[in-house]
Parts: structure tokens; C-alpha cells; sequence
């Protein structure tokens, strides 16, 4: 790959470059424990998964090859950021990054959620290919939130809610990167992140979303949500109704959970695995080998535990708050929003519904895609992005 590494001109001397390499003993340890875990017995509900998905998952596992793995995600620029909070707890972010060589390159974030880590990678790689350092149009840069793979965890005195991330994030970019304006994007909990910087810091000047989870605002009539849209509502609500106990067991017993996950590879990857098949479009499915590295990066991090923390704030602190998440009056967008549908997402929200959210500017449906669109249609979605910031970008 070219080198897109080089730093903006404004960025701090508290950002270094980093490698993801881990230590033999710990592969080999991972090894051990992941040959040892048993397969869980048949039950009525979990017999087709133990009796298929689950061996063979197990046993690609065994033969896996993560120092290949590790040294393609390697290929890519990463960095590590040194950050002092504003109580003067510091921390390591970790994020992945094409820079650009251009003067008025459009810096451009991109947030994850949960189960995830380096989903977007697929972006960059598509990028790279479309363009080169001298021509490349954006800084992208994919930033792993406190607790994610490889930066700092949150701390042990206190909880930890989305703005808090927000904030560790605006340093990154602001304080040590040194930008004047971004653009912000996301997905599942990287889209609320992103919602409140965009809501809250006047350097955030557009937000992109592919999920905008929200109760249907008073405003809206039911009629003026068109057939494709209302199936989305309804699939939502399914969703609502029997897919979220995983999300109610992280928010509340979230160490209980942490002890289970760190004790056994394939608890891990059971836990992780399923959302991977269930959330995606059957149409679009997540390959096993990104499911395998996923976990890896999990384990080896220690995020299993620490990526559980902001369910706490959806199932806990603020649950039952009117509009939650993206709904809430004091999260509203003074600026160009732009939104994608995805019509397998876990909660499809019409746009009628996120036009009361903020200044929606821009919105494109897609007729496939589900709840990892960076994994499952990277293309479809960079053109969202290209096309959205070439309309709002001045």
C-alpha cells in the first residue's frame, strides 16, 4: 500500500505510530484454552448451532492463522494517541487512518459499535484503490472508543456514558490532531457517539448516520411513512420486543457477563458470533474469517469486557429518557445530516422520523444491506459518504 501515514501538519507529538503484534506466549495460551473449551450439549433450542455451526466454527479456529491475519491489518496505518481528560485521567486512543497529502483534505471520521472492531477497514481498502496519497480527498480516520481493542479502558471510579466518549474523541481530533472542522460518522453505538459531538461541538461540522434507534416521534402520522419504511418499523419492533435481552444482560450485570467471556474462547465467540449471523442481511453475510478475527482482537485486547460499558446508559441510566437514543431534544443536528437506509438493519428508522432529529439534508435508501454496512455493501456505503459530503462540504 502507498504511504498514507503521514500526520497532518497541525497534529500534536503525542501521536505515534503502532503495529498490532501479540506476544507468542499469549497466541499460544489463546490456543490452549480455545482446543480445551468444550461445545456446549444439545438443547432444544440450541441443537442445530451446537451440532453444526459451533464444531466447525471451533475447529476453523484451531487452524487459524492470526499472524497473517494480524499482519494485514497491519498494512494499514495505525496510530496510538496520547490524551490527558479534562479531570486529568489520561488515555491511549487507538485509530486506524488513510491521511491525505492535500491541503483541503475533508477530514472524515468513521465510529464503530458493538460487536466490532476494524469493521471499516473494508472503507480504507476501497479508498486506496480509488485514489492515491496526492489524490485522495479526506483524512479518514477510524478511531477505537475507550474501552474498544487496544485503546485505554474507561476508569474503575466512575461510570461511563456516551458523552464521555465524546469527549476523549473531540481531544483526539481537536486537541491532538489538530482540526478545525470534521465530519462525523457511524453506526449502532458509534452513531450516538457521534450524534453528540456532532450536537454538542462546533468543530463537528456534518454528521453521516446509517442508524438512528429512536420511539416514533409525536409529530409523525403513521401515513406519512410510505409501505417499504412501515415494514421497516415493524421489523424494528420485533427487534425491540425479543432481540435485545443480550443488550439488557450487558447493561446490567455487564461484570458478570465480562467474567463469562474472558474465561473461554468460544463462550466469546458464541456471544459475539451470533449477532454477527442474526444482524447482517441474509443477502450480505459476514464472513466467518472477519467473525474469528473479531473475537481474536477481543480476547487479545481485553475489550470483551470494557465494550459492554454503554449499554449500561441504553438499558440502565437512561432508559425509558423520551426519544432515546437518537430522538432526544437536546441531541437535535443544527447541521447537515446525512442518512442511509438500510432496509435488514436492526431498527430501520423512516426518514420522516430522523428529519425531526436534525437538519437532514441528505438520504438514500438501499434495497439490501443489514446491520454492518462498512462489512456488507463497503461500496454502496462510501458512495453515501462521497456523495454527502460533496453536496455539504464548502
Amino acid at each position: 500500500m502507498p504511504d498514507y501515514s503521514t500526520l497532518p501538519a497541525t497534529a500534536s507529538g503525542k501521536i505515534e505510530r503502532f503495529s498490532i503484534h501479540i506476544p507468542e506466549q499469549e497466541l499460544q495460551d489463546f490456543q490452549t484454552l480455545l482446543r480445551l473449551s468444550p461445545i456446549v450439549q444439545d438443547t432444544y433450542e440450541n441443537q442445530d448451532h451446537a451440532r453444526g455451526g459451533r464444531p466447525r466454527a471451533k475447529k476453523t479456529w484451531e487452524t487459524f492463522d492470526w499472524r497473517a491475519v494480524e499482519s494485514h491489518i497491519n498494512t494499514f496505518p495505525h496510530f496510538k494517541a496520547h490524551i490527558t481528560d479534562d479531570d486529568g485521567t489520561p488515555y491511549t486512543i487507538h485509530f486506524a487512518a488513510l491521511f491525505s497529502h492535500r491541503a483541503d483534505a475533508i477530514p472524515l471520521i468513521r465510529l464503530s459499535g458493538w460487536p466490532a472492531s476494524l469493521e471499516s477497514l473494508p472503507l480504507l481498502t476501497l479508498l486506496a484503490e480509488k485514489y492515491t496519497p496526492e489524490t485522495l480527498p479526506y483524512h479518514v480516520i477510524l478511531p477505537a472508543q475507550p474501552g474498544w481493542p487496544f485503546s485505554s479502558a474507561p476508569p474503575l471510579g466512575r461510570d461511563w456514558g456516551y458523552a464521555d466518549s465524546a469527549r476523549v474523541l473531540q481531544k483526539l481530533l481537536v486537541e491532538e490532531l489538530g482540526l478545525k472542522r470534521y465530519a462525523i460518522c457511524g453506526g449502532d453505538i458509534g452513531a450516538g457517539i457521534a450524534r453528540i459531538m456532532a450536537s454538542s461541538y462546533a468543530e463537528a461540522a456534518a454528521l453521516h448516520t446509517n442508524y438512528a434507534q429512536m420511539p416514533r416521534p409525536d409529530s409523525v402520522k403513521d401515513d406519512e411513512v410510505d409501505a417499504f419504511e412501515k415494514e421497516g418499523v415493524e421489523r424494528g419492533e420485533r427487534f425491540m420486543s425479543s432481540g435485545t435481552a443480550y443488550g439488557m444482560v450487558q447493561g446490567t450485570r455487564p461484570g458478570t457477563l465480562a467474567a463469562v467471556l474472558a474465561a473461554s474462547p468460544l463462550a466469546l465467540l458464541t456471544w459475539i458470533g451470533e449477532k454477527y449471523l442474526a444482524w447482517a442481511d441474509p443477502r450480505t453475510p459476514i464472513p466467518l474469517e472477519h467473525i474469528l478475527t473479531t473475537a481474536c482482537l477481543y480476547w487479545f485486547s481485553g475489550a470483551s469486557a470494557t465494550t459492554l460499558y454503554p449499554y449500561r446508559e441504553d438499558y440502565v441510566t437512561k432508559k425509558g429518557k423520551k426519544g432515546y437514543l437518537h430522538g432526544q431534544e437536546e441531541l437535535y443536528v443544527d447541521k447537515p445530516v446525512g442518512y442511509s437506509y438500510f432496509p435488514k438493519e436492526l431498527v430501520p428508522v423512516p426518514r420522516k422520523w430522523v428529519e425531526t432529529t436534525g437538519r437532514v439534508v441528505w438520504c438514500r435508501g438501499h434495497g439490501v444491506g443489514g446491520h454492518f454496512p462498512g462489512l456488507e455493501v463497503p461500496g454502496a456505503l462510501l458512495g453515501d459518504l462521497e456523495e454527502f459530503l460533496g453536496e455539504v462540504w464548502g
